[in-house]
């Protein structure tokens, strides 16, 4: 089966710790993206000097909306892809993700998109008290976000882009805007992420949990107004 051409959104700021490992795993795909677009966040650390050794691979763009809405949207305008996933700069895809993900969708014309399986991990890097902090469920879980997405374009087309300024939960909000449009989105068993549990996760900030609470909000709003 001819595959689609694929673009990758990854999203970044301050994550040189992380980054060089979750790239690869990207650019080693069995099935390669035909596009990388890296949207950084104004990063202060060593990022984009990892990005620079990943330049003839990857485009970096400079973050222009805001929150991680804003960023996962300038990425999707910097590509011109009909398929697009979704990547954060501390996980791991592991190895056939795309290919496998790709051909079920590819498969599908009816289908908009497809959401895999999320496995999560104590990063390495964690000493055993640090690692006591949390409480990670065991082998692969129902995916629930941007980096276990696999799109169509169209479905921007349909239920427009990402709320500008959310810093979490755009996934969800974004979502309930596309099922309303009739966006097609189905869960599948094929593992898509390695979700990297560290301790600078965003969301265990309180701002984080803020987002989600605004996020909600216009979940809820939008349901009493249909």
């Amino acid at each position: 089966m001819a595959m689609i051409p694929i673009g990758v959104v990854i999203r970044t700021r301050n994550s040189a710790q992380y980054l060089s490992e979750s790239l690869q795993s990207v650019l080693d795909q069995s099935l390669p993206p035909t596009q990388v677009v890296v949207v950084d966040g104004a990063s202060s650390d060593a990022t984009l000097d990892i990005l620079a050794l990943f330049k003839d691979r990857v485009r970096v763009i400079a973050q222009q909306h805001q929150g991680l809405a804003g960023a996962a949207q300038d990425g999707v305008d910097a590509l011109d892809t009909p398929l697009i996933a979704f990547q954060d700069s501390d996980d791991i895809w592991p190895a056939g993700r795309l290919a496998t993900m790709a051909e079920f969708l590819i498969a599908r014309p009816e289908l908009d998109g497809v959401m895999g399986r999320v496995e999560h991990f104590i990063s390495p890097d964690l000493n055993d008290e640090q690692a006591a902090l949390f409480d990670v469920p065991s082998g692969p879980q129902p995916g629930a976000g941007l980096p276990s997405l696999l799109v169509r374009r169209r479905a921007f087309e349909k239920a427009g882009p990402f709320l500008d300024g959310l810093t979490a939960g755009e996934y969800m909000e974004w979502h309930d805007r596309a099922v309303s449009a009739g966006v097609q989105i189905q869960a599948v068993d094929n593992l898509a992420l390695y979700r990297r549990v560290h301790l600078n996760n965003f969301s265990r900030s309180p701002s984080s949990k803020q987002a989600y609470i605004k996020a909600l909000r216009a979940v809820l709003q939008r349901k009493q107004n249909r």
